[in-house]
């Protein structure tokens, strides 16, 4: 494909991923995700792993796990590929990753099949009921969850400024808590639901059959690589 088609292919599109369609031709995302990518720790080789990417919207994770060796990607999001940058970058690309429609609640072996590898990136805090989410991803994942959310650190979001001292950073580092957003009290934004702290987010994540690893913290976010673990959960017998 022409640069030229490229260009024109692009600029019928509003971008939040920076993916990179051409040497040196990268889309104008509102997102740094191949920063994002080195910052979560996302493995240079991915040969032969098949690899679900939740919340891929524009596809930039899914497209870089494909180039770095995937033998299959499945791109799950809430939105129709044509709705986001997604058809037009795979078209560009000429990319064999596949994009299902659909809500992470949904998700099941069944329905997708398991991975190796689960990205959950930016997602978990826009959902109205995170633990039933990270249940259904536990139930596709065979070995690791690379998750990253926006987080609570040094203070609450009060009356749109920060409210912090000494006493509630220490607060923050020592008991799980989640503010919560019933507004658009979080970057303006309505889809923000809760800012767990760091040790919330961790603990979360435990609870659900994982083990997690902070990898980063960088501008109110956290990334965590996360191992399935092998220990029962039998709290999941009753489901509420």
């Amino acid at each position: 494909m022409e640069l030229d088609q490229i260009r024109g292919l692009m600029a019928e599109r509003q971008w939040f991923h920076t993916i990179e369609l051409a040497p040196g031709l990268f889309t104008p995302g509102a997102e740094d995700t191949p920063r994002k990518a080195q910052l979560i720790g996302l493995p240079e080789d991915l040969s032969g792993k098949s690899v679900l990417d939740i919340g891929a919207y524009d596809g930039y994770f899914s497209f870089e796990a494909e180039r770095r060796g995937a033998a299959r990607v499945l791109a799950f999001d809430h939105l129709a590929p044509d709705l986001s940058g997604f058809n037009t970058a795979r078209r560009i690309l000429g990319s064999s990753v596949e994009h299902l429609t659909g809500s992470v609640y949904d998700l099941s072996p069944e329905l997708v099949g398991c991975f190796d590898v689960v990205l959950f990136l930016g997602v978990i805090y826009h959902l109205r009921s995170p633990m039933l989410a990270l249940q259904r991803v536990h139930s596709v994942c065979n070995e690791v969850m690379y998750l990253e959310s926006q987080v609570t650190t040094g203070g609450f979001v009060v009356d749109g400024g920060l409210l912090s001292s000494p006493e509630i950073e220490d607060l923050l580092k020592r008991v799980p808590v989640a503010q919560f957003f019933p507004g658009a009290e979080l970057n303006n934004d309505p889809t923000n639901w809760w800012a767990p702290s760091v040790l919330c987010l961790e603990q979360l994540i435990r609870v659900h059959g994982f083990e997690p690893h902070l990898v980063a913290e960088w501008s109110s976010r956290a990334a965590f690589q996360c191992v399935k673990s092998d220990a029962p959960a039998p709290y999941w017998v009753v489901n509420y």
